[in-house]
């Protein structure tokens, strides 16, 4: 039980970090970039990390059917 407790005090610690850096770090990219451009690369930079970090997750072709896509 204090094992598992540590791992997510842990986990919550890497998840403060990250997400305070990116205030930061957007700060820093809003120089070069454009903010629709930053949006753009910070949704692709968390699609990518949510693909690798579940990768049977597929679409198929109900769920493309729910969006009326031919």
């Amino acid at each position: 039980m204090k094992n598992k407790t540590m791992i997510g005090h842990i986990l919550a610690f890497v998840c403060i970090m990250i997400w305070g850096s990116t205030f930061v770090s957007s700060k820093i990219l809003l120089d070069t970039f454009t903010p629709i451009e930053l949006l753009f690369i910070r949704f692709l930079i968390g699609f990518l990390t949510l693909c690798i970090l579940s990768p049977k997750l597929r679409l198929t072709k109900k769920d493309i059917d729910i969006f009326n896509i031919k």
